[in-house]
């Protein structure tokens, strides 16, 4: 035989002896650890923005120029004294960040944390688990992501993640391997080390020590349920190895300024401090739960969006199944726990998302190695695990695509776009007007400027509420004064109690100025606008003293022109001409909004928001059909589609197309985490389609969810329960139940005693019923207030 043909005929030989299959399933994993890890770090990578973020900045910066701890609350004008237990080092790092490279070094300090933590998730694998844990962590990328922002709970991110490595490891060592099971004991130690670290850093802490709990569990457990030749005979051995670092872990929690007391701003965190501002999930919006309905979880299923959410819940239920399947009933009631968690509050997604990737990796891929000694086609299955792989590869490139183009923030209505810098929400150019003016008093602004407040204007300036002077005082204020004209006696009131000379507003889009309307502030003959840009409203109060700056930098909000800024890129002049496009709209100036939405649309043809504000814009000018075409095509693009639906929805219903407005306003209730201005909408629809049951149902609903949680109850929310009251009292004048009717009506009227329409509808009832000297005494009170 040639010598070429023996050498031909051994290559075959020995490519034939190579196990393809084994091959690339190797290869499969460590590309999707390798697109894991690009995931994150490219997920992370956006300009900044947190509501909260400025007052960890303003924290840090206290702290360093003080040398000291605070005490008590050194940020807010309201609350002067009140306690503080809130760790201060988180926001002393992220100013010394700041001050060395700026913004841009907080999105790559989060940049870094977040791919540290997936990186910690992924790393000393065996390479059984590895693959199905790279999978699950590229599903919880964005749910991490969502939680990576400069602020303190960014430490908790990865130090939960390493709690988890570290006992989940040492858990799963065989007993039997004592260099193995020396090796993961002494790296026990890293949690006291950790912790010393973590209580310093964030509240969050508590979670560790939660960990530490459910690894005890989970080892008495598998004792008294385990047979004997299955669970580590070594569990006792283990327990008596690992105690002197689990008990140097607990001890760290008191190395603090704050020492025991500690726990209590980490049970408030929790919200599990009892009932407060700090844990009502009005006004903490993390605390609210996960929306459980099919429009939510068929969100999920658009393969393009990162809401990924449901389809860790899914894999996390076959987690559980297999667990109690083989008798783990610890690990399946540690999955339990994190899911429950993590529906009922929001803030607890990216810590049950780390969960599965750990633990639920470890449990799914026992099974499967289990099921694949007893498979009788083991190469179908890895070319079934390979086309897997590739199909979640090819969607994560493409997800990471609209990462780097930004696509991913414009559908997302985020107020961010990629790369690293701030975002430009934040009003810098108002607050550096501010600042150069030396304006004196006090500054009001809402709850969502209060740590960009305390941040960018103090400590000159202190805030009025931000996000950890959450005092019912406080919020009670602000209450009061947003459900107030500005020029009415409640605003001056406050005004001369607390100083405020100031009036400091978000114009931008996502969570801009809502009440008091733009308009309102703008007619105010009490307060004068001085500053305005595409973001922010700056006003004074109309005093003698404030006079000067009045005539010299009053501004006409109803000819007021918006200059874009010099040498702005395509996405910032998108925002802008967006922005502006809103402001001109909620000034009633058409035409001129519609000249801007027009510009924003050609710059950002794929942003909702832009699409929203021109359907409501052609609905303005009675324009139905383009109106009609615009809130669609904002449907059709928004991630988050809850609003388009609840805009279409009202569309149809002032239209008089009720039966079409129900389906919209429904899927609108079921995607909102507070729906009961929605529930309300949908009995009024009901009573419309003659559905008189199913109208009391929905009202019932309504109440429900607003007692539980509309901020302050019916006390602060007169005119909503006045509002389903009355949808009752014509519920049941549709029954005949005239009396009922009656009384419910009467209900309305006493919680809003000044609404003229109310008493109007109490004196027709009153007639339909007989009794014309009551409907003469309603009617009187209707055309007094009228008057």
């Amino acid at each position: 035989m040639p010598k070429m043909a023996r050498i031909k005929l051994a290559a075959q030989g020995a490519l034939a002896r190579v196990p393809w299959p084994a091959v690339n399933l190797a290869l499969t994993v460590q590309a999707l650890t390798v697109l894991a890890l690009a995931y994150a770090f490219l997920a992370g990578l956006h300009t900044v923005f947190d509501m909260d973020m400025g007052w960890h900045l303003a924290t840090g910066r206290w702290v360093a120029q003080h040398h000291a701890v605070p005490a008590s609350d050194v940020l807010s004008y309201t609350s002067p004294g009140a306690e503080w237990l809130y760790p201060p080092f988180a926001g002393w790092l992220l100013y010394g960040v700041f001050r060395a490279w700026g913004y841009a070094g907080l999105t790559w300090i989060c940049v870094l944390v977040l791919t540290a933590t997936v990186a910690c998730l992924l790393g000393s694998r065996q390479r059984p688990e590895s693959g199905l844990a790279a999978g699950l962590a590229i599903l919880a990328v964005p749910l991490l992501a969502g939680r990576a922002s400069p602020r303190a709970d960014l430490f908790t991110l990865l130090f939960f993640a390493i709690f988890l490595v570290r006992l989940w490891g040492f858990y799963r060592t065989d007993p039997s391997e004592e260099a193995a099971m020396r090796r993961q004991c002494s790296l026990l130690w890293v949690l006291p080390l950790s912790m010393v670290l973590w209580v310093n850093l964030h509240p969050g802490f508590i979670a560790g020590l939660g960990l530490i709990l459910a690894y005890l569990a989970i080892e008495g457990l598998d004792v008294l349920f385990l047979p004997a030749q299955n669970h580590p005979a070594g569990a006792a051995r283990r327990l008596r190895l690992a105690w002197p670092a689990l008990a140097a872990t607990l001890c760290a929690t008191l190395i603090n300024p704050y020492g025991v007391r500690i726990f209590k701003s980490s049970l408030l965190l929790a919200g599990l401090g009892g009932p407060g501002p700090q844990t009502d999930r009005a006004v903490v919006e993390e605390l609210a739960p996960v929306p459980l309905s099919l429009a939510s979880v068929l969100q999920s299923l658009d393969w393009r969006g990162p809401n990924t959410f449901w389809w860790l819940a899914l894999a996390a239920l076959a987690v559980i199944v297999v667990a109690l399947r083989r008798r783990q009933f610890g690990a399946a009631l540690l999955i339990v726990a994190a899911l429950y968690a993590s529906i009922e509050h929001r803030r607890y997604i990216a810590l049950f998302a780390i969960a599965m990737v750990v633990v639920g990796a470890t449990i799914l891929s026992e099974a499967c190695q289990t099921s694949s000694k007893t498979s009788r086609w083991p190469a179908r299955r890895s070319a079934l695990a390979v086309l897997a792989a590739a199909a979640l590869a090819l969607t994560t490139c493409v997800r990471i695509a609209d990462l780097v183009s930004s696509r991913r923030y414009i559908v997302a209505n985020a107020p961010m776009q990629f790369g690293a810098g701030e975002s430009w929400w934040y009003p810098e150019r108002a607050a550096s007007f501010i600042r150069g003016q030396r304006f004196p008093g006090n500054i009001f602004q809402l709850y969502n400027l209060g740590g960009f407040t305390a941040w960018r204007l103090g400590p000159e300036y202190g805030d009025f509420i931000d996000g950890r002077n959450l005092s019912l005082a406080a919020l009670t204020e602000e209450h009061d004064l947003l459900t107030s004209s500005p020029d009415s006696a409640v605003w001056m009131a406050e005004a001369d109690r607390r100083g405020i000379n100031i009036l400091f507003f978000s114009l931008a889009r996502f969570s801009g100025v809502g009440s008091p309307d733009l308009i309102y502030l703008c007619r105010s003959t009490q307060w004068r606008p001085v500053y305005m840009d595409e973001v922010a409203l700056v006003l004074l109060r109309n005093r003698p003293e404030n006079q000067p700056w009045i005539e010299r930098f009053g501004v006409d909000c109803q000819t007021h022109a918006f200059t874009p800024p010099a040498g702005a890129s395509s996405m910032q002049l998108a925002n802008f001409y967006a922005n502006v496009g809103d402001i001109l709209l909620q000034l009633r100036r058409l035409s001129e909004a519609q000249e801007a939405l027009d510009r924003a649309e050609a710059l950002s043809p794929e942003d909702p928001s832009v699409h929203l504000a021109l359907g409501q814009l052609f609905e303005q000018e009675g324009l139905p059909d383009d109106a009609e075409d615009e809130y669609k095509t904002t449907l059709s693009l928004a991630e988050d589609p809850e609003l388009a639906w609840l805009c279409l929805g009202r569309f149809y219903y002032s239209h008089g197309r009720v039966a079409e407005a129900r389906p919209l306003i429904l899927n609108a209730s079921e995607l909102s985490t507070m729906p009961a201005g929605d529930l309300s909408l949908l009995g009024a629809i009901d009573l419309r389609l003659g559905q008189t049951g199913r109208a009391l149902k929905d009202f019932a609903r309504a109440e429900s969810v607003a007692k539980e949680y509309l901020e302050g109850g019916e006390g602060k929310n007169a005119a909503f329960f006045a509002q389903i009251a009355e949808g009752r009292a014509a519920a049941y004048f549709q029954l005949g139940q005239i009396d009922r009717a009656i009384d419910l009506q009467q209900l309305a009227t006493q919680k809003t005693p000044e609404d003229r329409a109310s008493w109007h509808t109490l004196g027709e009832l009153y007639d339909k019923a007989g009794q014309p000297q009551l409907a003469q005494q309603a009617y009187r009170r209707a055309n007094a207030l009228a008057r």
